[in-house]
């Protein structure tokens, strides 16, 4: 064989060998994607479920959080009443009672992250539904005068604002007519 041929045959045979190392990066290339697009996947996957559970539990706590409001509203008006009954013993027992389950009704909330909007003293359209404005020199303007119903916020998201009564400077025209 010439030198010619040996070269030819070893060149062909190192064009292999540079074609199949093209080749093998190729394919560690695509491997190496397929496990970045499967990891992102994962992570979305993550995340998708994490809302959905929220999502949830969200509308299950806001179902809850009506009949906790019809309870606080019931023990309200009890109170006086049970007060009143002859045995007073037997209704301070009762009223402990109802103040343990509703306890235990904030309690459970909290380990959800679910808390009371308390904070805020002065409205606020993130956390409160104005639904009666009042004219009034004894509070600022804007300052909260009554909650008539709770808000709550989960993991720093109102769920559900507080309906409050809120200040309006007294108008002085109409109380001079």
């Amino acid at each position: 064989m010439s030198n010619k041929k040996k070269e030819k045959k070893l060149s062909k045979s190192e064009v292999e060998i540079n074609d199949l190392k093209k080749e093998r990066d190729d394919f560690k290339n695509i491997a190496a994607r397929a496990q970045a697009d499967l990891v992102n996947y994962r992570n979305r996957m993550k995340v998708e479920l994490s809302e959905i559970e929220s999502r949830g539990k969200k509308t299950v706590s806001l179902k809850v959080l009506s009949v906790i409001d019809e309870f606080d509203l019931a023990l309200e008006g009890i109170v006086p009443i049970i007060g009143q009954a002859a045995n007073s013993e037997a209704a301070d027992i009762v009223i402990d009672g109802l103040d343990i389950i509703r306890e235990k009704f904030k309690t459970t909330f909290e380990s959800e992250n679910i808390s009371e909007i308390t904070e805020v003293k002065i409205f606020d359209p993130v956390y409160h539904e104005a639904l009666i404005t009042t004219e009034t020199d004894k509070y600022e303007p804007g300052a909260i005068i009554k909650i008539l119903r709770k808000g709550y916020i989960m993991n720093d998201e109102v769920i559900r604002p507080a309906q409050v009564e809120i200040a309006k400077e007294k108008n002085e025209e109409k109380e001079k007519k």
